[in-house]
């Protein structure tokens, strides 16, 4: 059961991460708003399950990488509302690229490498 919540979790982060990229979050915030919540439900899950044998030092990290996955989701709720002026909202999408592509980062380092 752990590894199929996982690659559900990738997959979400996936639709999740194009639909940031190609600027379609408002077209699709059903789907959009969904993937973010289900996105923190399989993380959470992922997280109490995993990190039973973690490397040492990973606790900020892991910190940081929650932080972000938080702000990835708060700007894909504001996008998918469509009520910010258009540079807002591309500061804000540019923003929450960043922030996704980051917690990817962490999150494939501490899947790969620091284990």
């Amino acid at each position: 059961m752990t590894n199929a919540v996982l690659y559900i979790h990738l997959g979400l982060g996936l639709v999740l991460l194009g639909l940031l990229a190609a600027g379609r979050v408002r077209q699709y915030r059903g789907a959009a708003v969904l993937s973010g919540v289900l996105l923190a439900l399989t993380g959470a899950f992922n997280f109490m399950t995993r990190m039973k044998g973690a490397p040492a030092g990973w606790h900020a990290l892991i910190g940081i990488k929650i932080l972000l996955a938080l702000h990835v989701i708060t700007m894909v709720v504001l996008l998918a509302r469509g009520t910010a002026p258009a540079e807002k909202a591309a500061r804000w999408r540019k923003g929450a690229l960043v922030s996704a592509v980051v917690t990817v980062l962490i999150g494939l380092y501490y899947s790969n490498i620091a284990r």
